[in-house]
């Protein structure tokens, strides 16, 4: 059994996982890999609230994306589906 460090084991957790994260994601938690261990708790504590401030801000980029294709989503089904019946008529 290897023994990493805090920072070594996240960014280890975080390259193996399978997700749906985007780059720019995995991006902002391997950041905070850098960072566990090397500072005191404050500065811990700091790095994490810095990195929930940018996944916050992701979370809200990808609501507004699944809002948008969504509507897409939906006319591109319903303009299919009358493709569809058109063709069989």
């Amino acid at each position: 059994m290897q023994e990493f460090s805090a920072g070594e084991a996240w960014e280890k957790a975080v390259q193996t996982s399978d997700t749906n994260l985007t780059d720019e994601d995995i991006h902002i938690l391997l950041m905070l890999s850098k960072m566990l261990g090397q500072t005191d708790v404050e500065g811990q504590i700091s790095q994490i609230e810095i990195t929930e401030n940018f996944l916050e801000k992701q979370i809200a980029e990808a609501q507004q994306e699944k809002n948008k294709n969504e509507k897409l989503y939906c006319k591109l089904g319903t303009t299919i589906g009358l493709a569809i019946v058109i063709i069989l008529i």
